[in-house]
């Protein structure tokens, strides 16, 4: 089965917020892709987004994001929450956040999203901390990276 769209990616936005001290991460993912990987995880069809969608739709895409997303910063991996997901016809949107973060230097990435179902699956990582945005892109046959910023 091919998806309707020819290309294959997801885009992650880290905002680190330093009035609350905390990283604001949103996903935008296609949504079809998102259930045929849930489904290839074992979840069963969720109908994200439609009237019958699923109850524990919420609770099995925060466990799904739990295993395939991590985030460590100066080498201490965050404890994320997640917020909840919003459908937009074909994207679906996953909010999270790490509370009480202190300012860092480096952050480690690991985003292994979509990648049993789809092995050309591209992830797209934007941080933005103090107004910089730097960026990685990570694929299957690399799936985590960092970047540093050196204050001075």
């Amino acid at each position: 089965m091919t998806s309707a769209h020819p290309f294959y990616v997801s885009i992650c936005e880290i905002n680190y917020n330093t009035t609350s001290k905390s990283l604001e991460i949103s996903l935008r993912i296609f949504t079809d892709d998102l259930e045929n990987a849930l489904q290839d995880w074992g979840a069963g069809k969720l109908y994200l987004g439609e009237v019958n969608e699923i109850e524990k739709a919420d609770s099995v895409l925060e466990d799904y994001i739990f295993k395939v997303l991590s985030i460590e910063l100066d080498q201490k991996k965050t404890n994320l929450e997640f917020l909840g997901k919003e459908v937009e016809q074909e994207l679906t949107w996953i909010y999270l956040e790490a509370k009480n973060i202190a300012d860092f230097e480096k952050i480690s990435i690991t985003n292994r999203l979509l990648f049993q179902s789809l092995p050309g699956q591209t992830n797209l990582i934007h941080v933005n901390k103090h107004q910089e945005i730097k960026s990685l892109l990570l694929t299957k046959n690399n799936p985590s990276d960092e970047m540093e910023w050196n204050e001075e």
